[in-house]
């Protein structure tokens, strides 16, 4: 299987013998500088290539999967933000999610579009190249009471679909990993968000460097491709055991979420159209 290597930023203490139990991003104090009150590491990494791998992810097993699946709505309106294109992408990407997950609702809860045109440094303006976690169990238990009553569902999922927009991935991809290769107490720390009101959630999760950490991406991901992965599943037996707060009656040997971040492939193009992409974040109730 072809691997790529790459420095992957993990997150780490300040100091060697630093606390580990109130990191913090602070995107108020000091707009619109970010301030991180723990170090982000590069770890060389491989990275193996699941297009021409004999592996088949999928959300249970792995946390992640790939899904064939082209959108009927026009690339360059959902560039443009066109509310009504995002609306029709919302409707088949709910459509696609109920079939992978067997969900009976599907409620969308966050859209966001990222562009890479680098020219000269590799590095500017790239995508978010941190390993992490978009939700902690707290927060996702927050978003899901947002939207429904206890009592109303018996499990949830909040899912990331992202999508290369007009043109396949040729650099800074996404990474995945696979949730069998982590150690759930020693690798994930809660991690506070001090963001605008208006800004996603009050936490994730930051993820400590672990050597039998498995990572997987795909090649030249297609438009007509989309990484679909879990942020959270409250069904999930291994990770109720280390966030028990978001514990449905229905525990499931499942995996409950998966780590990733973008990295640049120091053997793919550095200059030019290298990616755009939109991702969106769901809730999926089952009742």
């Amino acid at each position: 299987m072809p691997r790529v290597s790459s420095p992957l930023y993990y997150a780490a203490p300040l100091t060697p013998a630093g606390r580990a139990d109130d990191w913090c991003i602070d995107a108020v104090t000091r707009p619109p500088e970010v301030l991180f009150n723990f170090r982000k590491v590069g770890v060389e990494t491989l990275i193996e290539d699941l297009r021409e791998g004999a592996l088949r992810p999928s959300l249970d097993e792995t946390g992640f999967e790939k899904a064939d699946a082209e959108s009927t709505v026009d690339h360059r309106d959902l560039l443009d933000n066109d509310e009504t294109a995002l609306e029709a992408y919302r409707k088949e990407t709910g459509e696609l999610l109920k079939a992978l997950t067997g969900a009976d609702a599907v409620e969308f809860f966050d859209a966001t579009l990222r562009r890479q045109d680098a020219s000269g440094d590799p590095a500017a303006q790239s995508p978010h190249q941190r390993v992490h976690v978009d939700q902690s169990p707290r927060s996702a238990l927050a978003r899901a009471l947002n939207r429904r009553a206890p009592g109303e569902f018996r499990r949830f999922q909040i899912i990331n679909v992202w999508r290369p927009l007009l043109e396949p991935v040729r650099n800074f991809p996404l990474a995945l990993c696979d949730f069998r290769s982590l150690d759930l107490v020693a690798d994930l720390v809660p991690t506070r968000l001090d963001f605008p009101d208006w800004l996603k959630d009050r936490e994730n999760y930051s993820v400590r460097h672990n050597p039998k950490h498995r990572w997987y991406h795909w090649d030249s991901l297609t438009p007509d491709e989309a990484l679909v992965f879990k942020c959270h599943d409250s069904a999930s037996r291994a990770l109720a055991s280390v966030g028990g707060e978001t514990a449905s009656g229905e525990l499931l040997d499942v995996a409950g979420l998966c780590p990733h971040t973008a990295f640049y492939d120091h053997n793919g193009p550095s200059t030019g159209h290298l990616r755009t992409s939109l991702e969106l974040r769901a809730l999926a109730f089952h009742e």
